[in-house]
């Protein structure tokens, strides 16, 4: 079986974009860890020719 080894973070951010951005992920029956892994894993994913350049260093 395939075990994830996660690592937890932190940010910060405007309070009221904060309120804002976790109404929202609630309102599309979400949560805010949810939708920041979804970027992340955009923001790599359109990101293919760096992850190409750092795997070769």
């Amino acid at each position: 079986m395939f075990k994830r080894t996660l690592k937890k973070t932190s940010l910060t951010l405007d309070e009221e974009h904060y309120k804002l951005f976790k109404e929202i992920c609630k309102v599309n029956n979400s949560d805010a860890s949810k939708e920041i892994r979804k970027f992340i894993e955009d923001y790599i994913s359109k990101n293919q020719q760096t992850v190409m350049k750092l795997k070769t260093k």
